[in-house]
């Protein structure tokens, strides 16, 4: 028996292409082609070949995210004996009680404080219950506050408790700025219902009132205690905004903590682009005669390739997969061979970037010549592939 050799090199346009090659072997053909190894696809011809970018969870779970606190609410009881009602406010974190004016007249007041309240349309966030809405109109002289007006929404369908709509803030200024000169400043205010980001100007230096053509923000200080104070021309009008400054000077004040991340089970990471893939051969029965198989891209190659019989063909054991090129940020998942593959290189600067190919050394056996043809053919490369 006289055994042949030869090399068999494929070479893709890119890992969007069918990997696939035909050779002929005198009366005997190969065809060597990507198959999918998992899923409803498996045993068909790969489409393209994703890369698959191993995650390990952390930072990717769903965040914990922090509310502001609400700076006015109240309770609305039932009138007492004589008509009026008493209501407990809790305004910038001090409370106090106040007491219906008048029968049904909605303005409450004590010694310090007053408080009005204007009927609004009911709110149905879930669409069946009814909660109650206010249009509230504080004010508190001592603290300089006369006319804070917000919008204030029942706690519960049927719990006579409301608070203001909570408004998350971030604002900024910058402190390293000429005194005489005025400044620029950053809202980002948010509801539940909208967001909106924008950008203001101080009126003249130094004053901390800052507009644009629709919102007015002055930041200042009330029972020491840095507040924003906001008008939108719509359901704000001098609402006062407890808030803090992020760290001392950094000119950030905000009502909020920023999202805590969580990190997510590796049971829940989410499998993107994971496709893997076999190599198959058709033509070749026998594994013993495909001694050498790489698989290669132009940064990293695999070599110990192994094959079973399945069916008329000849099926790869691994199970590949491409990752990007460089440090993982988790390990490939077991069971599977990664094969890195260049995923930064632009294909007009390096065309094979992102190629794939396959090299596979075949043994091929002919049946023993008689005598006579052997001797006929002795001196020549006949046999040379």
């Amino acid at each position: 028996m006289k055994k042949w050799f030869f090399i068999l090199g494929i070479v893709s346009v890119g890992v969007t292409a069918v990997i696939c090659a035909v050779i002929w072997l005198y009366p005997r053909s190969l065809d060597i082609a990507l198959v999918h190894a998992e899923g409803e696809d498996i045993g068909e011809p790969m489409a393209f070949l994703p890369v698959f970018t191993p995650q390990d969870g952390i930072g990717h779970g769903e965040p914990i995210y922090d509310c502001p606190g609400a700076d006015l609410s109240f309770d609305l009881p039932s009138a007492d004996a004589s008509g009026l009602r008493s209501v407990a406010m809790t305004y910038l974190g001090f409370r106090r009680i106040l007491t219906e004016t008048a029968p049904d007249s909605l303005a409450f007041a004590n010694s310090d404080a007053n408080l009005a309240l204007f009927k609004s349309a009911p709110f149905y966030p879930d669409g069946k219950l009814s909660w109650d809405t206010f249009v509230a109109a504080v004010a508190v002289p001592a603290l300089g506050i006369t006319n804070a007006v917000c919008f204030c929404v029942e706690t519960s369908a049927g719990s006579s408790v409301f608070e203001n709509l909570r408004h998350a803030l971030i604002f900024s200024v910058s402190n390293d700025h000429p005194p005489d000169i005025p400044r620029t400043a950053t809202l980002g205010i948010s509801t539940d219902y909208s967001s909106d980001g924008m950008t203001l100007t101080e009126t003249a230096a130094g004053t901390d009132l800052f507009k644009n053509r629709r919102y007015s923000v002055r930041l200042m200080e009330i029972s020491d205690k840095p507040r924003l104070i906001i008008s939108d021309g719509a359901l704000l009008t001098n609402a006062v905004f407890s808030v803090w400054e992020t760290a001392p000077q950094s000119g950030v004040f905000r009502n909020y903590n920023e999202p805590i991340p969580t990190d997510l089970p590796p049971e829940d990471i989410a499998l993107t682009d994971f496709t893997p893939w076999r190599l198959k051969v058709t033509g070749f029965v026998i594994p013993a005669l495909i001694p050498l198989v790489t698989v290669s891209t132009t940064v990293d190659s695999v070599s110990d390739v192994t094959f079973s019989r399945v069916g008329g063909s000849l099926l790869s054991d691994q199970k590949f997969i491409l990752i990007p090129d460089g440090p993982p940020k988790a390990p490939p998942p077991l069971g599977y061979v990664a094969i890195r593959s260049d995923v930064e290189s632009p294909s007009w600067e390096n065309p094979e970037a992102g190629k794939v190919s396959v090299t596979m050394s075949c043994r091929f056996t002919r049946p023993k010549a008689k005598p006579e043809a052997a001797h006929d053919r002795s001196g020549e490369q006949a046999d040379e592939l």
